[in-house]
């Protein structure tokens, strides 16, 4: 027999045996307790119903939710360096647009606006006079959509340009600073709980990557700081008995150090995330002074917790900092890519964010810290109004960061610290599916951008977030435009003379010597920030963490053919996006899958053949109008055409891990690995072998399993003669049916009702026969 996660079975027979009990039944609980008394000392029965607290003893306190549409004074302060850089990048920016938009209207076919007279136009000929200035019309959306656009582009061009002016300077006095030796900083009565809201999420990387948080902050010998809570919002039986478990022998293995592994199943699961947040804020925050809030993915070394606790407690008015976590562990060929551009290109990106947000910086939603006390005063969530009923913040994090600085406290970018890391989705259809999750929580918070005393700095972030998804629409309506204007230039007969008494003819005209120099200009913005990186990287290290100069060099250029190739994908499904969130589309909240090669054929053609329609028909329409201007949509075109075949190819990790034995996307982590992710790597491997598939199966029939699920069920009914029949009643029920098929609803139901499932339990031995299937389930559950 392998051991088992309590105990061997041997000494579970034993354990019956000295009760004179051999059938495996409810009694399996009082060995649980003995068991379960052993892990923590500061777990005990609470009442004679037997159930074993996996959480601290709970003190409620009121919450006040965040009521809108009501009067707010900032308390925030401006400074005047705050004011100086945000003027100089707002001119930059003003002045590129006008230039560029400039340059577009000169190099367009249609150049005689001045000249045309409408309405005397309209009193000869209607028709003409309609003829001639649809055109004009259609330029006039092409200019005003470029401007928008290169504005956009010019934002993260003079973003990167802040970054590096950052880099060649070292450091900025106006950011918290990283202390030396952060334990000299920390008020041991300041408390931590590292908090990780999930949500059926992948059992074995969670634990892997919380035990590998833990051991890392163990290793700095003031693991006592802190105590982790998992908060599981999970509503699959299986995935919740697994919970269960991995949380059982994670805690049999914990040191006894004075940090507390503690997890708490909820089962009003209300607000998704910010509302399981919100629950342990209600429940545990004033035990608390700080939270540092974990994603389902991520890892964090402990140097890096006691270095953002030690920067929260010099900078009493910082109500929250973020860490910028770096992707690592990817295996796929579009992980590993992406991974490489976040870990090369990131650094430029955030330090320049920093340059110009200072205090009011954005929270991510994940590795960051927080102030609890004010936290819980301004930032408890509220749905927002609607006539069809109450509308829910999605993307909690921005609101959140702006609520706090507008209760006064600094929002922070920790741009300049390491240790925070995250993975990413494995391919893109599932990146997709996120992105669309992200684009409705974005523009959901458009809603709030005039809300009283929110700073003006988080207005234009809530507008910038929207504007990330909404870009993609605005560059689709862009190419529709051009390809109008292509149709108008081709089919029409041209106009030569626009006013009665005009003696030269004024013939449109189409400068591609200008357009290139454009086209050149825009690529040089889109371009440079990841160049400004490369050189970066080349000044400080000659690029030994990446493989060579030369493999760096390849990585880089495949990068940014390979972001050229897929932002026509990403701007049809953006586009699709925004659409179907105007439209008020309702979009399931799932957490997305983190398995590689989880991505087949089948499905890369389903959601991707519109797209190849789409590519065919418009590069067919270009070829029929004007075989010259091909090239000019030929980057556009071909990647949607082929997008089922680019998606599903770099969803694969054969090829992913290729690149990598040839050198090629390498990153820092991965030339130099920190502990924890070697950890994550190696808990994964134990914890995945744990795993069984059948969780509900196993809490009916194995002994122990159901013993946990009994301890640890969080259904605790008074005892009466009303909640004692109707148990009885669904007992009777349950033992007619297939509990095997019975809806996961029903299933879950039954493992949170300790009496229910124990009398299930026995039930089951009792009649062994009639469960054959369940018992070669559990059996074959023993033979792994």
């Amino acid at each position: 027999m392998k051991k088992d996660y309590f105990s061997t079975l041997s000494d579970a027979d034993y354990w019956r045996q000295k009760n004179q009990n051999k059938a495996p039944l409810s009694s399996d609980v009082e060995f649980l307790k003995y068991r379960l008394n052993q892990i923590s000392d500061t777990s005990t029965f609470i009442d004679e119903r037997q159930q074993q607290p996996s959480y601290p003893k709970i003190e409620r306190v009121a919450i006040q939710p965040q009521i809108w549409k009501q009067f707010y004074k900032s308390k925030s302060e401006k400074s005047f360096i705050v004011t100086i850089r945000r003027f100089i990048m707002l001119l930059l920016i003003i002045v590129q647009t006008y230039l560029g938009t400039g340059y577009l209207s000169s190099l367009l076919p249609y150049q005689s606006w001045d000249k045309i007279n409408f309405m005397a136009n309209w009193e000869i000929n209607p028709e003409l006079a309609v003829y001639s200035v649809i055109p004009y019309i259609i330029q006039g959306f092409i200019i005003a959509l470029f401007a928008i656009l290169f504005c956009w582009i010019s934002i993260g061009f003079w973003t990167s340009i802040m970054g590096l002016i950052l880099a060649i300077m070292g450091k900025d006095r106006y950011t918290v600073q990283i202390p030396k030796n952060p334990t000299e900083h920390i008020d041991a009565r300041h408390r931590t709980a590292l908090v990780m809201p999930i949500c059926n999420e992948n059992v074995a990387r969670v634990f892997a990557g919380l035990q590998a948080t833990y051991q890392s902050l163990v290793e700095t010998d003031h693991a006592a700081y802190c105590d982790f809570f998992i908060l599981s919002d999970t509503n699959d039986p299986d995935l919740y008995v697994n919970e269960l478990k991995a949380w059982a022998e994670f805690n049999t293995k914990k040191q006894n150090n004075g940090c507390n592994i503690f997890y708490r199943h909820r089962k009003r699961r209300i607000k998704r995330k910010s509302g399981n947040i919100d629950d342990f804020c209600r429940r545990w925050g004033h035990q608390y002074e700080y939270m540092m809030i974990l994603d389902a993915d991520s890892i964090m070394t402990g140097d890096c917790i006691l270095n953002m606790i030690a920067m929260m407690e010099m900078t009493p008015k910082a109500g929250i900092l973020q860490s910028p976590p770096k992707s690592v562990r990817m295996k796929t060929l579009y992980g590993r890519i992406q991974q490489f551009a976040n870990q090369i290109y990131s650094d430029i990106f955030c330090a320049g964010t920093h340059f110009w947000q200072l205090s009011e910086a954005q929270y991510w939603g994940h590795n960051a810290i927080i102030r609890l006390k004010p936290f819980i005063k301004h930032c408890i969530l509220s749905p927002l109004q609607k006539r069809k009923g109450p509308l829910h913040i999605l993307s909690h994090d921005l609101v959140e960061a702006s609520l706090m600085r507008r209760a006064g406290y600094g929002v922070w970018i920790a741009y300049n610290i390491n240790g925070s890391y995250e993975e990413l989705p494995g391919n893109m259809i599932e990146d997709l599916k996120r992105d669309n999750r992200w684009c409705m929580g974005n523009l959901i918070n458009l809603k709030l951008i005039f809300e009283s005393g929110i700073t003006l700095t988080h207005r234009v972030m809530f507008a910038t977030s929207g504007m990330a998804y909404i870009s993609s629409l605005l560059w689709l309506i862009f190419l529709i435009f051009s390809t109008l204007l292509l149709l108008v230039f081709n089919i029409s007969e041209p106009q030569y003379f626009y006013q009665s008494n005009q003696f030269y003819p004024t013939w449109p005209k189409w400068d591609e010597q200008l357009a290139m120099q454009l086209l050149s200009t825009t690529l040089v913005l889109l371009f440079a920030p990841k160049f400004f990186s490369y050189g970066i990287i080349i000044a400080r290290t000659r690029a030994k963490d990446v493989g060579g100069i030369f493999k760096l060099t390849l990585s880089i250029l495949i990068e940014m053919v390979w972001s050229m190739v897929l932002a026509p994908i990403r701007m049809i499904f953006h586009s699709k996006f925004v659409l179907k969130a105007w439209m008020g589309s309702k979009i399931q909240w799932k957490s997305p899958s983190r398995s590689d090669d989880s991505l087949t054929w089948g499905e890369s053609f389903y959601f991707c053949w519109p797209l190849s329609l789409l590519g065919i028909v418009w590069l067919g329409v270009i070829i029929w109008l004007n075989p010259q201007f091909t090239y000019w949509y030929i980057a556009i075109l071909i990647p949607l055409t082929i997008s089922p075949l680019v998606i599903r190819v770099s969803g694969l990790s054969s090829i992913g891990m290729k690149a990598q034995k040839a050198g090629l996307f390498l990153t820092p982590e991965e030339t130099h690995p920190t502990r924890a992710v070697t950890l994550t790597g190696e808990y994964l491997i134990k914890t995945e072998t744990a795993f069984v598939e059948h969780g509900f199966v196993m809490a009916l029939v194995d002994p122990i399993y159901n013993a946990l699920a009994c301890a640890l069920s969080t259904s605790r009914h008074s005892v009466n003669n009303k909640n004692q029949q109707k148990r009885n009643e669904l007992i009777k029920q349950y033992q007619h049916i297939d509990l095997e098929k019975m809806s996961k609803e029903k299933q879950l139901a039954i493992l949170e009702d300790p009496i229910i499932l124990s009398a299930l339990h026995s039930h089951i031995w009792q009649q062994q026969e009639k469960y054959d299937n369940l018992f070669a389930l559990w059996q074959n559950k023993d033979q792994q």
